[in-house]
């Protein structure tokens, strides 16, 4: 077996068919069929179910494709840290991000990183939890930052260390509303059941955690919206609809005259943001160097 075998196979389950390939390959057919047959005929395993129009991906394919891409990487990204060293480190960090980290920790990591490696430069992908684990998934950034709660065994975990949170690193949830709904709330944080019975707006992630919090407290929230995006709760708090559950954090980032933001209580429902990358995939060198600030 040899890179350029796997390479050869990769394109051929990409097209699904020997002549699409050859055309993209830019070499004829019959010597990439050759590859194809050296290659079933080295794992004894067939690769493709064929017909006279098209081929099929076998389940046996199905493994050595993702073996073959994972491989391919590697390879890829050892030439170009080898590449790198002795000399100055460049490249591009691909980074996904929930926005409150986004706007508040991560430009001064950039700035820091920037400082000792200025020909480094990042894409940055923002977007809530689900959007940034996407990206991960499909290989469109190299880490990405997110808000627990998350599948702990499907990445690697460094917690985000924040001068603006607590000693424990958490960052607790919030109340967002026009001052029509605090009227008997005067201190700056709030208890639970304080809102009961008040219309409620939640980000769907964090829909169990905050029904749990509220069932054991003795009551059923009245949840009016669930949505995807922050930056939605918080339009409908403004606009006066109902009281929007968010992040602390991102509650304080868009603080204006028109809502008043009291910290929940009472009991406290807290959460944490972590830097992750999948454990299934290799990472750069440069982008190890990276994700050392936040260690």
């Amino acid at each position: 077996m040899t890179l350029k075998q796997l390479e050869y196979f990769l394109a051929i389950a990409e097209a699904g068919h020997i002549t699409a390939a050859a055309k993209n390959l830019n070499i004829s057919q019959p010597p990439l069929s050759l590859q194809l047959k050296a290659l079933e005929d080295e794992f004894g395993v067939q690769l493709f179910e064929r017909d006279k129009r098209n081929l099929t991906i076998t389940h046996e394919g199905l493994i050595l494709q993702e073996r073959a891409k994972a491989i391919i990487n590697l390879v890829n990204e050892t030439v170009r840290d080898l590449q790198n060293l002795g000399a100055e480190a460049r490249g591009t960090i691909h980074i996904g991000t929930i926005p409150s980290v986004c706007n508040t920790l991560l430009p001064e990591k950039i700035k820091s990183f920037n400082e000792t490696h200025p020909h480094v430069d990042f894409q940055i992908f923002e977007g809530n939890s689900n959007h940034v684990m996407d990206l991960l998934e499909d290989g469109t950034v190299d880490i990405g930052i997110i808000r627990e709660p998350f599948n702990t065994s499907l990445y690697h975990a460094l917690l985000i260390r924040d001068e603006a949170t607590d000693d424990d690193e958490s960052d607790y949830f919030a109340a967002v509303g026009t001052p029509s709904f605090f009227e008997d709330v005067p201190s700056d944080a709030i208890s639970l059941e304080a809102l009961k019975g008040k219309p409620l707006i939640i980000h769907r992630r964090y829909n169990d955690v905050i029904m749990n919090a509220c069932r054991q407290r003795g009551f059923s929230p009245n949840i009016i919206c669930q949505n995807t995006e922050i930056s939605s709760s918080i339009s409908w708090a403004e606009a006066g609809i109902g009281v929007a559950i968010v992040s602390y954090k991102s509650a304080v980032q868009t603080m204006n005259d028109k809502v008043i933001i009291k910290k929940i209580v009472q009991p406290t429902i807290s959460t944490k943001s972590f830097l992750v990358w999948n454990t299934d995939k290799h990472i750069a060198n440069i982008v190890k160097q990276f994700t050392q600030l936040f260690e």
